[in-house]
């Protein structure tokens, strides 16, 4: 994974959200707005911290100790980046490797401004493939759908 923090997605490195203003159907003025990104931290994603990604994602206790979790809570709303990470890792590997064949909609929400998603992707195939043994169970399912 690369050493680098990289530029938050949603804010664009600013720390702060703008929302232009505009007057409603009602004729009501609302004035330009300036929120604090909640997403990032200053305005940068810190890089992967793998080992502490893949201790999240691993069961700790019970039948499945140091395999990957059975379930798992959504981060989605906590404004967690390394939660959303694994969160996200964790999905789409069960998704790929055939244990959840309901597409992952919902997981993408977590990382959409993660400017470290392509190798959250690449992190997610791994972690099928080890897993499962497979990382195209999903698109063998899908198939037909998605063309």
């Amino acid at each position: 994974m690369e050493n680098d923090k990289r530029e938050c997605k949603r804010c664009k490195g600013t720390t702060n959200i703008h929302s232009p203003g505009f007057t409603s159907v009602e004729g009501k003025v609302y004035p330009d707005t300036d929120t604090p990104c909640r997403y990032c931290q200053n305005g940068y994603y810190p890089p992967i911290d793998l080992n502490a990604l893949v201790g999240i994602i691993m069961a700790t206790k019970g039948k499945n100790k140091g395999k990957l979790r059975a379930t798992m809570t959504s981060a989605l709303g906590s404004y967690d980046i390394a939660a959303s990470r694994a969160y996200y890792v964790w999905r789409l590997a069960r998704f790929h490797g055939g244990k959840d064949m309901t597409m992952p909609v919902m997981a993408d929400m977590g990382v959409r401004n993660d400017p470290f998603k392509k190798e959250l992707d690449l992190l997610a195939d791994a972690v099928a493939k080890a897993t499962f043994g497979t990382d195209l169970a999903a698109a063998l399912r899908w198939k037909g759908l998605l063309g």
